[in-house]
């Protein structure tokens, strides 16, 4: 029993191993330019991907094998069916590490270098993009024959400055969609990406641990008191982490009229008058450099990040510069 379980770790160790190694985009950048900047997906998200699916893989790995080994599949025969698809599903989310590792574009003044999931890496000159279009503060860049060749947005490292060099550097004509929509007279910016790829985690993580429950001879009820049920409860603690890390994303928003603005956490809500804003300040924060306003209000300042906000976050800078101007407040690189 003892060396199960130092086989059933050990593989779990090995496969963190291996995506570390896999998962670390400075070889990458050694092998492709290491003159040129790169700019990538948060590596936190790749590696929660890589991180979900070891755990979804050895739960269904190890747990149905012992389960076949009891002969669980003679009576129940959707048990494999079921076994196989949670490690389908643990690498699935392998392969969403992987896409997000490979997404990545290397550049700097003479061309940039497009990073493809599953193929080979597409380098391009700058005067070969055809067409530059700005939806929201999403920048989307169209190849020589006019397809879609990546979308970026202030959420990857790096964003500005490439962003900065696009607009530079291509003569295509910008275009920005959408429109400037208030309802019932307010704005809402919220996180939904990130809220609902938590709960969705914590959601899969926690039908994979009733799923198995079912086979062979677990039983849930017990699951506290049997030495061989240990990672069932720890896979339960980290679903309800992500769900209640979840809650807090879902609670983390900005709601704004053109009277006053709302600041809402998981346990307080502050509103402030626009007539009471005393400077509004632009900066770049963080190793990722990435944008944030921070705006005064009694003599605190409150921090609105474009990461956070990808889709509203443009239609409240344009908006602070309006209250900038109308108000006469001081800025700081507005």
């Amino acid at each position: 029993m003892r060396y199960t379980y130092l086989i059933e770790w050990g593989f779990w160790v090995l496969l963190a191993v291996i995506v570390g190694l896999l998962g670390n985009s400075r070889r990458e950048e050694k092998r492709v330019d290491p003159n040129k900047t790169v700019m990538r997906q948060n590596p936190t998200l790749r590696f929660s991907m890589y991180g979900v699916g070891i755990i979804l893989t050895g739960l269904f790995v190890f747990v149905g094998t012992g389960a076949v080994k009891d002969g669980a599949h003679r009576e129940e025969p959707f048990i494999i069916p079921l076994i196989l698809l949670g490690v389908l599903a643990g690498i699935l989310c392998f392969m969403a590490g992987y896409i997000l590792y490979k997404k990545h574009v290397f550049f700097d003044e003479d061309g940039l270098i497009v990073g493809r999931p599953f193929r080979g890496n597409l380098q391009l000159k700058w005067t070969q993009i055809s067409r530059m279009e700005m939806k929201g503060n999403r920048l989307v860049l169209y190849g020589p024959e006019g397809k879609k060749l990546l979308k970026a947005d202030p959420s990857l490292e790096n964003f500005d400055l490439f962003s900065s060099m696009a607009k530079r550097m291509c003569s295509a004509k910008q275009v920005r969609e959408g429109k400037e929509t208030w309802k019932g007279g307010e704005r809402i910016m919220a996180r939904r990406g990130a809220t609902r790829v938590m709960f969705g985690i914590s959601a899969l993580l926690v039908l994979s641990v009733v799923i198995l429950g079912q086979i062979g001879d677990y039983q849930l009820s017990r699951m506290f008191v049997r030495s061989d049920m240990v990672i069932f409860p720890i896979t339960l603690a980290i679903a309800a982490a992500i769900f209640i890390y979840g809650i807090w994303l879902y609670a983390d928003r900005i709601r704004y009229t053109k009277e006053e603005i709302t600041f809402c956490r998981l346990f307080s809500k502050k509103t402030f008058e626009w007539r009471t804003l005393k400077k509004i300040r632009r900066a770049k924060v963080g190793q990722m450099e990435v944008e944030k306003l921070f705006l005064t209000f009694d003599g605190k300042e409150y921090a609105v990040s474009s990461a956070k906000y990808l889709q509203e976050y443009s239609y409240f800078l344009d908006f602070i510069i309006d209250v900038a101007l109308r108000q006469g407040i001081a800025t700081e690189n507005l």
